[in-house]
Protein backbone atom coordinates (compact mmCIF):
# COMPACT_ATOMS: atom_id res chain seq x y z
CA UNK A 1 0.00 0.00 0.00
CA UNK A 2 1.39 3.48 -0.93
CA UNK A 3 1.53 6.54 1.34
CA UNK A 4 -1.07 8.48 -0.77
CA UNK A 5 -3.69 5.90 -0.17
CA UNK A 6 -6.11 7.13 2.57
CA UNK A 7 -6.85 4.59 5.25
CA UNK A 8 -10.47 3.65 5.49
CA UNK A 9 -12.42 5.15 8.49
CA UNK A 10 -13.67 2.83 11.16
CA UNK A 11 -17.22 1.73 10.86
CA UNK A 12 -18.23 3.26 14.18
CA UNK A 13 -17.01 6.67 12.95
CA UNK A 14 -19.12 6.57 9.88
CA UNK A 15 -22.15 5.16 11.59
CA UNK A 16 -25.27 7.41 11.45
CA UNK A 17 -25.64 7.53 15.22
CA UNK A 18 -22.07 8.69 15.59
CA UNK A 19 -22.55 11.52 13.14
CA UNK A 20 -25.75 12.67 14.87
CA UNK A 21 -24.00 12.67 18.24
CA UNK A 22 -21.10 14.71 16.91
CA UNK A 23 -23.50 17.23 15.34
CA UNK A 24 -25.44 17.56 18.63
CA UNK A 25 -22.25 18.18 20.55
CA UNK A 26 -21.12 20.83 18.06
CA UNK A 27 -24.47 22.55 18.19
CA UNK A 28 -24.44 22.59 22.00
CA UNK A 29 -20.94 24.07 22.07
CA UNK A 30 -21.95 26.80 19.59
CA UNK A 31 -25.03 27.70 21.65
CA UNK A 32 -22.97 27.93 24.81
CA UNK A 33 -20.48 30.23 23.17
CA UNK A 34 -23.22 32.50 21.78
CA UNK A 35 -25.01 32.63 25.13
CA UNK A 36 -21.80 33.63 26.92
CA UNK A 37 -21.14 36.41 24.41
CA UNK A 38 -24.72 37.64 24.65
CA UNK A 39 -24.59 37.80 28.44
CA UNK A 40 -21.39 39.80 28.36
CA UNK A 41 -22.62 42.24 25.70
CA UNK A 42 -26.08 42.88 27.19
CA UNK A 43 -24.75 42.97 30.71
CA UNK A 44 -22.36 45.75 29.78
CA UNK A 45 -25.13 47.73 28.04
CA UNK A 46 -27.38 47.36 31.11
CA UNK A 47 -24.64 48.62 33.42
CA UNK A 48 -24.03 51.58 31.18
CA UNK A 49 -27.71 52.53 31.16
CA UNK A 50 -27.99 52.26 34.96
CA UNK A 51 -24.94 54.45 35.41
CA UNK A 52 -26.45 57.29 33.36
CA UNK A 53 -30.19 56.97 34.14
CA UNK A 54 -31.60 58.55 37.34
CA UNK A 55 -32.52 56.09 40.01
CA UNK A 56 -36.24 55.35 40.25
CA UNK A 57 -35.92 55.26 44.02
CA UNK A 58 -34.20 58.62 44.32
CA UNK A 59 -36.47 61.37 45.71
CA UNK A 60 -37.71 63.76 43.05
CA UNK A 61 -36.48 67.30 43.39
CA UNK A 62 -39.17 69.97 43.52
CA UNK A 63 -39.50 71.89 40.29
CA UNK A 64 -38.65 75.56 40.68
CA UNK A 65 -40.04 77.89 38.04
CA UNK A 66 -37.49 80.11 36.39
CA UNK A 67 -38.83 83.63 36.67
CA UNK A 68 -35.74 85.39 35.37
CA UNK A 69 -37.28 85.80 31.92
CA UNK A 70 -40.90 86.09 32.96
CA UNK A 71 -42.27 89.21 31.30
CA UNK A 72 -45.79 88.95 32.73
CA UNK A 73 -46.56 91.85 35.03
CA UNK A 74 -49.37 92.37 37.50
CA UNK A 75 -51.85 94.78 35.87
CA UNK A 76 -51.82 98.16 37.59
CA UNK A 77 -54.57 100.70 36.96
CA UNK A 78 -53.29 103.88 35.29
CA UNK A 79 -52.75 106.85 37.51
CA UNK A 80 -55.35 109.58 37.10
CA UNK A 81 -54.15 112.60 35.23
CA UNK A 82 -53.67 115.65 37.42
CA UNK A 83 -56.53 118.08 37.20
CA UNK A 84 -55.97 121.79 37.22
CA UNK A 85 -59.01 122.46 39.38
CA UNK A 86 -59.44 120.69 42.74
CA UNK A 87 -62.46 118.40 43.02
CA UNK A 88 -65.61 120.05 44.27
CA UNK A 89 -66.45 119.20 47.84
CA UNK A 90 -70.11 118.65 48.62
CA UNK A 91 -71.10 119.54 52.14
CA UNK A 92 -73.13 116.89 53.89
CA UNK A 93 -75.64 117.74 56.59
CA UNK A 94 -73.29 116.85 59.50
CA UNK A 95 -70.55 119.01 57.99
CA UNK A 96 -72.96 121.90 57.53
CA UNK A 97 -74.00 121.73 61.19
CA UNK A 98 -70.38 122.19 62.28
CA UNK A 99 -69.80 125.27 60.10
CA UNK A 100 -70.78 128.81 60.82
CA UNK A 101 -73.37 130.74 58.85
CA UNK A 102 -70.65 132.88 57.32
CA UNK A 103 -68.65 129.85 56.20
CA UNK A 104 -71.68 128.36 54.52
CA UNK A 105 -72.61 131.70 52.95
CA UNK A 106 -69.11 132.01 51.49
CA UNK A 107 -69.26 128.41 50.24
CA UNK A 108 -72.56 129.12 48.47
CA UNK A 109 -71.12 132.27 46.89
CA UNK A 110 -68.05 130.32 45.71
CA UNK A 111 -70.22 127.59 44.18
CA UNK A 112 -72.24 130.20 42.30
CA UNK A 113 -69.06 131.92 41.08
CA UNK A 114 -67.70 128.72 39.56
CA UNK A 115 -71.04 128.05 37.85
CA UNK A 116 -72.36 125.28 40.12
CA UNK A 117 -75.83 126.67 40.70
CA UNK A 118 -77.21 123.39 42.05
CA UNK A 119 -74.58 123.25 44.79
CA UNK A 120 -75.13 126.92 45.61
CA UNK A 121 -78.87 126.27 46.00
CA UNK A 122 -78.25 123.27 48.22
CA UNK A 123 -75.91 125.16 50.55
CA UNK A 124 -78.28 128.14 50.65
CA UNK A 125 -81.11 125.87 51.73
CA UNK A 126 -78.91 124.58 54.56
CA UNK A 127 -78.22 128.13 55.69
CA UNK A 128 -81.94 128.88 55.87
CA UNK A 129 -82.52 125.64 57.79
CA UNK A 130 -79.73 125.90 60.36
CA UNK A 131 -79.32 129.70 60.68
CA UNK A 132 -82.71 131.26 59.78
CA UNK A 133 -82.35 134.32 62.05
CA UNK A 134 -78.73 135.16 61.26
CA UNK A 135 -77.77 137.98 58.91
CA UNK A 136 -76.52 135.36 56.42
CA UNK A 137 -79.76 133.42 56.77
CA UNK A 138 -81.86 136.51 56.00
CA UNK A 139 -79.71 137.63 53.06
CA UNK A 140 -79.78 134.08 51.70
CA UNK A 141 -83.46 134.58 50.83
CA UNK A 142 -82.39 137.26 48.39
CA UNK A 143 -79.48 135.25 46.98
CA UNK A 144 -81.57 132.11 46.68
CA UNK A 145 -84.32 134.04 44.88
CA UNK A 146 -81.77 135.16 42.28
CA UNK A 147 -80.55 131.56 41.88
CA UNK A 148 -84.10 130.37 41.28
CA UNK A 149 -84.56 133.07 38.64
CA UNK A 150 -81.43 131.83 36.85
CA UNK A 151 -82.85 128.31 36.93
CA UNK A 152 -86.22 129.56 35.59
CA UNK A 153 -88.11 128.55 38.73
CA UNK A 154 -90.18 131.71 39.25
CA UNK A 155 -92.62 130.37 41.89
CA UNK A 156 -89.72 129.53 44.24
CA UNK A 157 -88.06 132.84 43.44
CA UNK A 158 -91.24 134.75 44.35
CA UNK A 159 -91.40 132.95 47.67
CA UNK A 160 -87.80 133.86 48.55
CA UNK A 161 -88.17 137.52 47.50
CA UNK A 162 -91.45 137.79 49.41
CA UNK A 163 -89.80 136.46 52.57
CA UNK A 164 -86.91 138.88 52.23
CA UNK A 165 -89.33 141.82 51.86
CA UNK A 166 -90.72 140.93 55.28
CA UNK A 167 -87.43 140.48 57.18
CA UNK A 168 -84.70 141.90 54.95
CA UNK A 169 -82.62 145.03 55.20
CA UNK A 170 -83.99 148.25 53.57
CA UNK A 171 -80.62 148.75 51.85
CA UNK A 172 -81.28 145.64 49.74
CA UNK A 173 -85.05 146.06 49.31
CA UNK A 174 -84.77 147.58 45.82
CA UNK A 175 -82.95 144.45 44.63
CA UNK A 176 -85.70 142.28 46.14
CA UNK A 177 -88.40 144.31 44.34
CA UNK A 178 -86.55 144.06 41.04
CA UNK A 179 -86.17 140.28 41.47
CA UNK A 180 -89.83 139.98 42.35
CA UNK A 181 -90.80 141.88 39.20
CA UNK A 182 -88.61 139.59 37.08
CA UNK A 183 -90.21 136.47 38.58
CA UNK A 184 -93.67 137.87 37.82
CA UNK A 185 -92.54 138.57 34.27
CA UNK A 186 -91.46 134.93 33.83
CA UNK A 187 -94.92 133.91 34.98
CA UNK A 188 -96.51 136.35 32.50
CA UNK A 189 -98.28 138.18 35.32
CA UNK A 190 -97.84 141.56 33.69
CA UNK A 191 -100.28 143.54 35.88
CA UNK A 192 -98.57 142.34 39.08
CA UNK A 193 -95.19 143.01 37.52
CA UNK A 194 -96.25 146.61 36.73
CA UNK A 195 -97.40 147.18 40.33
CA UNK A 196 -94.05 146.01 41.74
CA UNK A 197 -92.03 148.09 39.28
CA UNK A 198 -94.04 151.22 40.12
CA UNK A 199 -93.44 150.56 43.83
CA UNK A 200 -89.74 150.23 43.18
CA UNK A 201 -89.60 153.59 41.36
CA UNK A 202 -91.71 155.28 44.02
CA UNK A 203 -89.87 153.93 47.08
CA UNK A 204 -86.32 153.83 45.72
CA UNK A 205 -86.03 156.51 43.02
CA UNK A 206 -82.22 156.54 43.24
CA UNK A 207 -81.56 152.81 43.05
CA UNK A 208 -79.53 151.22 40.27
CA UNK A 209 -82.73 149.56 39.02
CA UNK A 210 -84.56 152.78 38.08
CA UNK A 211 -83.55 152.85 34.42
CA UNK A 212 -84.25 149.14 33.91
CA UNK A 213 -87.63 149.48 35.67
CA UNK A 214 -88.74 152.38 33.45
CA UNK A 215 -87.69 150.51 30.32
CA UNK A 216 -89.63 147.44 31.40
CA UNK A 217 -92.73 149.50 32.22
CA UNK A 218 -92.64 150.99 28.73
CA UNK A 219 -92.64 147.50 27.25
CA UNK A 220 -95.68 146.34 29.22
CA UNK A 221 -99.16 146.70 27.64
CA UNK A 222 -100.40 148.90 30.46
CA UNK A 223 -97.10 150.54 31.24
CA UNK A 224 -97.04 154.09 32.53
CA UNK A 225 -94.58 156.59 31.11
CA UNK A 226 -94.88 159.35 33.68
CA UNK A 227 -92.27 157.80 35.99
Amino acid sequence: MSDDTQAPLPRWWTAPRTRQALQSVGLAVSMAVLTTLAVKVFGWQSWRWRSHAPSALAPARPHRADLSHDQRLVPVPPEPEPSEAPPKKTLSVPEARHQSAKELFDAAKLARTRGDASEAVRISQQIEEFFPNSEEGINTHLALGVLYLEQHRPPLALQEFGTFRLVGSPELMAEALWGQAQALGQLARTQDEQIVLEELLRSYPRSVYVAASRKRLAELPRGSSQH
